[in-house]
C-alpha cells in the first residue's frame, strides 16, 4: 500500500528540461510503492547554494545533480562518499537536518550496467578514452573490478597523466594523447567517456588498438551517441550505449534516498524507446 505523501525530489542542471530523471524516478517509485514527486529545476552554479536551500525548507529530501553543478555540490556538503571523494563531484544529495550529505552514483551505475552487459573488467585490459570528470568518476569502481590494465587516452596527454598520478595506489595505470595511442594494443574493452557526440565532434580512434574480441561501451546515448556507435558499426566492434548507466546510477542514487533499490531492467525497457 501506498504512503499518503510522496517524496519530495528534483534533479538540478542547466539546461535540464530535457532530462530523463523525472520519468525514471516515477517509474522507480511505482515499481516500488513509493510515492514520488520529482521536479526538474534550472539552476547554474551561482544560483545553487540558495536553489538547494529553498528545495530543503520546502521538504525536498534528495537532489541529483547533473551538468554543469556536480563540482559546485561537492563543496556543499557537510559529507561525501568515496566515489564523490574520487571523483571530485557529487551527483545524488541526501538531506540532513543541516544539510546536505554528497555521494557520486555515476561509476557505480555503470559497473551495475557492464554486469548487465556481461562486460567484465577483471583480469582485462581497460582503454577508456577522456579524462574530465565522467571518467575520473569512473576510475575508483573501474580499479575496484581489478583490470589488468587501464590505459587512459585524452586529446590533451598532460590531463590523462594527472588522472593516472591521481589513481596510481589503486592499480596499473597509464596515459597518452589520442594523436599518438597507447602503448600497447589487443584491449579488451573500450569505454567512451568524452561528450564529443554532444558537440559532433569526431574522435580520432583506431580499431587495432584492440583485440578481435574487444567491445565498446559509450557513456552517451541518445543522438549523442550516433557518431561513437557508426565507427564501432565501420570497425565491427560491438558496442553498448550509456543508457543503462544512467538508469543504474538513478537506482543507485533512489537506493540511498529510500533504502529500497528498484529493479533497472523494466525502467530500461520503457525508457529506451523514447531516446
Amino acid at each position: 500500500m501506498q504512503s499518503a505523501h510522496p517524496i519530495k525530489l528534483a534533479v538540478f542542471g542547466q539546461p535540464i528540461s530535457h532530462s530523463l530523471s523525472p520519468r525514471i524516478h516515477e517509474m522507480f517509485g511505482n515499481q516500488l510503492g513509493i510515492p514520488v514527486d520529482y521536479q526538474a529545476i534550472e539552476s547554474s552554479p551561482e544560483q545553487l547554494p540558495e536553489r538547494l536551500i529553498e528545495f530543503r525548507d520546502s521538504g525536498g529530501m534528495g537532489a541529483n545533480l547533473t551538468l554543469p553543478l556536480k563540482e559546485t555540490g561537492l563543496e556543499l556538503c557537510e559529507y561525501v562518499d568515496i566515489g564523490a571523494r574520487y571523483a571530485g563531484a557529487v551527483n545524488t544529495l541526501k538531506a540532513i537536518k543541516s544539510g546536505w550529505h554528497g555521494y557520486n552514483t555515476d561509476g557505480a551505475g555503470m559497473m551495475l550496467d557492464l554486469d548487465r552487459l556481461g562486460l567484465q573488467v577483471n583480469g582485462r585490459n581497460v582503454l577508456l578514452i577522456g579524462a574530465g570528470g565522467a571518467a575520473a568518476g569512473l576510475l575508483e569502481p573501474l580499479l575496484a573490478a581489478g583490470p589488468n590494465l587501464l590505459c587512459i587516452l585524452n586529446r590533451t596527454p598532460e590531463r590523462a597523466s594527472t588522472l593516472v598520478d591521481r589513481f596510481a595506489h589503486r592499480g596499473n595505470l597509464s596515459a597518452g594523447g589520442l594523436e599518438e595511442g597507447p602503448d600497447l594494443t589487443g584491449f579488451d574493452l573500450l569505454i567512451q567517456s568524452t561528450s564529443a557526440g554532444h558537440n559532433q565532434d569526431g574522435l580520432t580512434l583506431r580499431r587495432d588498438w584492440l583485440n578481435d574480441n574487444a567491445r565498446a561501451y559509450d557513456l552517451n546515448y541518445g543522438r549523442a551517441h550516433t557518431g561513437f556507435n557508426q565507427w564501432c558499426q565501420n570497425n565491427e566492434l560491438p558496442v553498448h550505449d550509456g543508457l543503462g548507466m544512467l538508469v543504474g546510477q538513478a537506482a543507485l542514487a533512489f537506493e540511498i534516498w529510500t533504502g529500497k533499490r528498484p529493479e533497472i531492467q523494466p525502467v530500461l525497457t520503457s525508457i529506451r524507446g523514447v531516446v
